[in-house]
């Protein structure tokens, strides 16, 4: 069933009433015969995300209230003030959390699953900083496997949307050319009779990162990076092959994020990236050191993606890249200086340079944003700089 919706304030769903936003609207694929109505007490359907307390996973979870679905949202041990926060901000009864402590072990979100008509697995089953790539990129793997296997017990389920990295498919150099390839491959493979050859390069993918993790010769600085990158080439490569292999009865997409910037809805959460960038307007030179230049994405475009992948039903095993523009941090610095002009912000890096990657999918990903929430296209890095500082006074502490 599919319904056309305009879009406004949040605020208008949230109250029951639909008023209409110029220029802005919204095409929603609802699932099990529900419908968002306008009648605020009107329930959605139920959609399952892992990790709700993350910083990607919060902006999704609040997206879908927002757009009227209820969602039961996975943590790893009891969280009063994430319920408590979104019962604020979108009334009582549509958000629930689910404790789920050991994601690797088979059937670990069986029970999650009840009655929910679709999943969008965020949640990492890994230790970011760990060197050790027997101790991760198996654990990744397995988990991702058997999350795709709880989901394929549950007949309701539709549509499944895996958070996959940038690291997938490339770490950038900076001021070195290389080009990112459509993410169709494993489209083409699902739906194919005959067997693909492997060695038709329609997806880019981070082996290198892969042989890095693995290899002896990789500087112990550099390698709790690449092991990460590894695993998140391995965990994505992982459910392609477990999907083409098993042909389940849900379509699968997955959203490979850059480095995200934006809001933070709750000083409880810790900030990722953008908690890094908040730090700058304290002195702390911590970011400059640990991300290089690469592309950017508001945390909000991130989440829209996740919620087109798993609502457009002409988005079918696709690799979404969100990637809004490359960017350095001679950039922030200058956003942060002309926003926050009294901060304490370091000089930027000298000759730093910038990432010339070639990202081809990004300009698809664009286009569904525009095409499904009616958007003018990515959001500015200064507009994702500004939410994400908002809140935080020039002399306070600069949140986690």
């Amino acid at each position: 069933m599919e319904a056309q919706l305009a879009l406004l304030d949040p605020r208008a769903l949230k109250n029951g009433i639909f008023a209409i936003k110029k220029g802005y609207q919204i095409k929603l694929n609802t699932f099990s015969q529900t419908h968002v109505s306008n009648n605020s007490n009107s329930k959605g359907s139920l959609i399952l995300v892992t990790g709700a307390n993350g910083y990607i996973a919060s902006n999704i979870v609040d997206l879908l209230l927002e757009l009227g679905y209820r969602v039961r949202g996975t943590v790893r041990e009891h969280k009063p003030w994430l319920t408590e926060l979104f019962e604020k901000r979108h009334g009582k009864g549509c958000f629930e959390t689910v404790v789920t402590a050991n994601m690797e072990e088979p059937g670990a979100f069986d029970d999650a699953m009840q009655d929910t008509a679709g999943v969008i697995h965020v949640v990492a089953s890994i230790v970011f900083m760990n060197p050790d790539p027997s101790a991760v990129i198996p654990n990744v793997v397995r988990g991702t496997e058997s999350i795709l296997t709880s989901a394929s017990k549950h007949a309701a389920i539709k549509r499944f949307v895996l958070t996959s990295s940038s690291t997938a498919a490339l770490i950038p150099k900076p001021n070195e050319k290389c080009t990112v390839t459509e993410g169709m491959y494993f489209a083409v493979a699902i739906a194919s009779q005959e067997p693909v050859d492997p060695n038709l390069q329609l997806d880019t993918w981070n082996d290198d990162a892969v042989k890095a993790a693995w290899s002896e010769s990789t500087p112990a600085a550099h390698k709790p990076y690449v092991v990460y990158a590894a695993s998140k080439t391995e965990g994505e490569r992982a459910a392609w092959n477990w999907m083409r292999e098993n042909k389940p009865h849900f379509v699968m997409n997955a959203v490979l994020p850059n480095v995200n910037y934006g809001r933070v809805l709750s000083p409880q959460m810790t900030a990722s990236t953008m908690g890094l960038a908040r730090r700058l307007l304290q002195g702390d030179k911590t970011a400059l050191h640990l991300l290089p230049p690469q592309w950017y994405v508001d945390v909000q475009d991130t989440a829209r993606l996740h919620v087109i992948g798993l609502l457009d039903p002409a988005v079918r095993d696709e690799r979404l890249f969100a990637f809004a523009g490359p960017y350095n941090w001679t950039d922030v610095i200058q956003v942060f200086r002309r926003l926050r002009p009294q901060s304490k912000l370091p000089p930027a890096p000298e000759n730093e340079g910038r990432d010339l990657s070639d990202v081809k999918p990004a300009k698809r990903a664009e286009q569904l944003l525009m095409d499904f929430f009616g958007l003018p296209g990515w959001t500015s890095l200064e507009d994702s700089l500004a939410d994400g500082i908002d809140g935080v006074g020039e002399s306070d502490a600069p949140g986690p």
